[in-house]
């Protein structure tokens, strides 16, 4: 579970406290990316979190997820927000996956 008052998003929704849910992929999700710095996002049928953060670097903000499995923290460059959409969720979270089985 999130912390309290941290986005959430499942099955392409992103759900915020006092907001209504957004749906992945439309222009209120791409507006809303560039107002935060961190949501986890949740894919369908997992019971683990990725978290994604937005970070300075070389004076431009990227993406970055990362995901925290036996006590070992993997991460990922995702890239700039208008390449956040939910297929590129998707694909980081399985890289993520694969790379976490990979480090057993």
């Amino acid at each position: 579970m999130p912390n309290f008052g941290t986005p959430w998003i499942r099955n392409n929704l992103l759900k915020c406290p006092d907001q209504p849910p957004i749906r992945l992929d439309t222009p209120a999700w791409f507006a809303w990316l560039e107002t935060i710095s961190l949501f986890c996002y949740q894919p369908p049928d997992w019971p683990v979190r990725v978290t994604l953060r937005k970070e300075k670097r070389r004076q431009q903000f990227y993406w970055y997820a990362y995901l925290k499995k036996q006590g070992k923290l993997h991460n990922m460059y995702i890239g700039k927000t208008e390449t956040l959409t939910a297929a590129r969720l998707q694909q980081v979270a399985e890289t993520l996956r694969s790379k976490a089985r990979q480090s057993r």
